[in-house]
């Protein structure tokens, strides 16, 4: 955790220094609300931002994600995760960066992953209408396991936090399908110590205004090595207002 606070202040620099410029500065913000009541009480909220700043050869970027979901008074969702990145590029298509995620998730195999991780990122297409980025670079993951079932008779065993190495891996997809409507797909894969985690976000956002648009969003991640009891697989389809700035 200190490594982590410690690159997250580094990587917070940049922004501090140039804080007084905000015209370089983009970004987004989702929400989503889903409320039933009557024979099933339930309530789903959901929320992102994303923001960048591009600065000569630099590009910082900072994101944030949240979900929670209860059903007849009953938690049946609560994650939220936070992100980090720095980015130089040494020639118009290629780029070093730099990352930090930190998630935390009551329903999936481990209390907490931080994970920082470097690399070398590839424009593929970087057209006005259509983009692809790919990036690749080794890393450290350190997460805390979730009691689990061992033995038999099975015991509630508890685990200790554990660090290994990984790769890590994205695709970015961006299209301009119309005028108004485009369509992304972010894909993320962090593999080591016996157990991958990928995450695929896809999405399509109609333009209602310059500011406000409309999103349906899917995505599925997936866990490879989980306890007996979990499941390696969730999905979420998400309808949100976006706000962009």
């Amino acid at each position: 955790m200190r490594l982590s606070l410690t690159l997250a202040l580094l990587a917070a620099l940049p922004f501090a220094a140039h804080a007084e410029d905000t015209r370089s500065w983009s970004g987004t913000a989702e929400f989503g609300l889903a409320i039933a009541s009557g024979n099933a009480d339930s309530e789903t909220i959901n929320g992102k931002f994303a923001f960048l700043r591009e600065e000569d050869r630099w590009f910082y970027g900072i994101n944030a994600a949240a979900l929670r979901a209860e059903s007849d008074d009953q938690l049946s969702a609560n994650r939220y995760e936070a992100g980090l990145k720095l980015g130089y590029d040494f020639t118009p298509r290629a780029y070093l960066f730099g990352t930090l995620r930190h998630e935390n998730d009551d329903f999936a195999s481990y209390e907490y992953q931080s994970i920082a991780s470097l690399g070398i990122g590839y424009r593929f297409i970087d057209r006005e209408a259509t983009s692809l980025l790919a990036e690749i670079g080794p890393g450290a993951r350190r997460f805390q396991p979730i009691d689990a079932l061992v033995g038999t008779p099975p015991v509630l065993t508890s685990f200790d936090a554990e660090t290994n190495a990984i790769v890590r891996g994205s695709l970015d997809f961006k299209h301009q399908l119309t005028a108004n409507t485009a369509l992304t797909n972010l894909l993320l894969a962090e593999s080591g110590g016996g157990s991958t985690f990928v995450q695929n976000d896809l999405g399509v956002a109609v333009q209602m205004s310059e500011r406000f648009a409309l999103k349906a969003g899917y995505q599925v991640r997936h866990t490879t090595e989980v306890p007996v009891g979990i499941e390696k697989t969730d999905t979420l389809f998400t309808t949100n207002l976006v706000v962009g700035f």
